[in-house]
């Protein structure tokens, strides 16, 4: 029974360091899929509506070249200042 006892502690101990080590794993995982997953998302969008690819096409190819620049740098810009206010922000714990 003693023996028992024991193996049964040695087992949980042992099953505590995994789930630690796989929360370790899974954290750092999970920033690098954090791109991977927003591409899936685009690829079902699009599967879903695919009008919406075809109207985001033609209105890349209609837009003249500097008109194009000119959005790309105001979303780069705007991104940019939105991952500078979020990093500010509290984090919730979840």
């Amino acid at each position: 029974m003693e023996f028992l006892r024991r193996r049964r502690e040695f087992l949980v101990s042992q099953a505590a360091a995994q789930r630690s080590e796989v929360s370790y794993v899974a954290s750092h995982l999970q920033k690098r899929l954090r791109l991977l997953d927003i591409g899936f998302a685009v690829v079902q969008a699009v599967r879903i509506h695919p009008l919406l690819a075809v109207t985001s096409a033609t209105l890349l190819l209609r837009t003249p070249r500097n008109r194009m620049l000119l959005w790309a740098s105001r979303l780069f810009t705007a991104w940019e200042l939105f991952e500078a206010v979020r990093k500010q922000w509290p984090r919730r714990q979840a």
